[in-house]
């Protein structure tokens, strides 16, 4: 996995405590999608409802190239 995968998965644990495997996913790897330049990761609470949390990949680019 990926470090931006990690990080949004602690950003979500920081957020909530316990979190899980969205619908019937049964690892985090895989609550993952992409679209345009954006990076989603979904997961469930405890009370069984589903988050998302967005990151830009277009943002870490240009930190990785200075701009």
């Amino acid at each position: 996995m990926n470090e931006l995968k990690t990080r949004m998965i602690r950003k979500a644990e920081k957020r909530h405590k316990k979190i899980f495997p969205c619908a019937q996913k049964s690892q985090f790897e895989e609550c993952f999608t992409n679209n345009s330049d954006f990076v989603f990761f979904w997961y469930n609470t405890e009370d069984h409802s589903t988050h998302v949390i967005t990151e830009s990949l277009r943002k870490k680019v240009r930190k990785a190239i200075g701009a």
